[in-house]
């Protein structure tokens, strides 16, 4: 009989003891996830490009930017998960009042209150508007100049979150300062010495780069879906002719508008990437691409 009551005295202590393991386990494996979860650096961007310099200058960092690939940012619609996973974020990174994200301007005010640290990049630089449109040009990141401010701003930002990080981000910072002003000088060197002046290109998105580089900028159509006309494919003749002009520089959306183009002149189809989309690419690389294409087009002596 006492041995029965032993045994049963050690089955409930060792049941106790299996419990309460469990249960320590189980707390351990809580306050880790959320020791994790503040110790995450989560960035939300609007565009791939700012996705790049976010993961330049934060490594560490999990950043995801909001609009698909394939996807014409001008024309994204947030869905409502899109709007929600935002309430996560330690930062987001968006340009402002543009045709592309101005959608998170409406939630802003509500981020802002939950501590999120909102880069709102139209608040810090001077932004240009379309020719003809009172829309703000949201092309930027296309100016290495302007990209040097846009990653100083997410540097500052960063340091703000995380102030115990800011050697090795000041660090990933100058790296990649020296790598835009490198390519900042390529820029001016290539495009100082040109033929022409003139560049044809399918829709409005080098407003900042010709302005920085001294050359004109002149595009097809507003908006890459536009039809063209036969008054303005004439026009189009006759600037191309009186201004010995060989190329059309086209970003992919565009495609479309400069197949007609070139139908009606016999003038060439140079591919321009704007960095809209998600590429295993470089900023950089891409940038010196495009100067490439610049140099064609406005037949620079190299």
């Amino acid at each position: 009989m006492l041995f029965r009551e032993i045994k049963n005295i050690l089955y409930y202590f060792v049941y106790l003891l299996i419990i309460l393991s469990i249960f320590l386990l189980s707390c351990t494996s809580n306050k880790e996830k959320i020791e994790k979860k503040q110790q995450s650096f989560k960035v939300y961007t609007s565009l791939f490009v700012f996705e790049h310099f976010a993961k330049v200058i934060i490594p560490e960092a999990e950043v995801e930017s909001l609009i698909p690939k394939g996807i014409d940012p001008h024309h994204f619609e947030p869905a409502l998960k899109d709007i929600q996973k935002l309430h996560d974020a330690k930062m987001i990174i968006y340009i402002g009042d543009t045709d592309i994200d101005r959608w998170i301007d409406k939630v802003k005010d509500e981020l802002i209150k939950k501590g999120i640290k909102i880069v709102r990049l139209e608040d810090s630089l001077t932004l240009k508007r379309y020719y003809f449109s009172k829309e703000i040009d949201p092309h930027i990141w296309l100016d290495p100049l302007l990209s040097r401010e846009i990653i100083n701003i997410i540097k500052e930002k960063a340091i703000e979150i995380s102030p115990e990080k800011r050697e090795i981000i000041e660090k990933n910072f100058a790296v990649y300062e020296h790598k835009l002003k490198e390519l900042d000088s390529m820029y001016k060197n290539t495009l100082a010495n040109c033929t022409l002046k003139d560049v044809i290109s399918t829709h409005e998105f080098l407003n900042y780069l010709s302005t920085r580089y001294g050359f004109n900028s002149n595009f097809i159509v507003h908006e890459p879906e536009e039809d063209l006309s036969p008054t303005k494919i004439k026009k189009l003749k006759d600037f191309i002719k009186k201004n010995s002009i060989e190329y059309i520089v086209s970003e992919p959306e565009g495609e479309k508008i400069a197949r007609t183009l070139s139908q009606e002149t016999g003038i060439k189809i140079l591919n321009f990437n704007t960095y809209h989309s998600k590429s295993e690419k470089d900023y950089i690389n891409v940038m010196q691409e495009n100067l490439k294409v610049l140099a064609i087009a406005l037949k620079c002596k190299i």
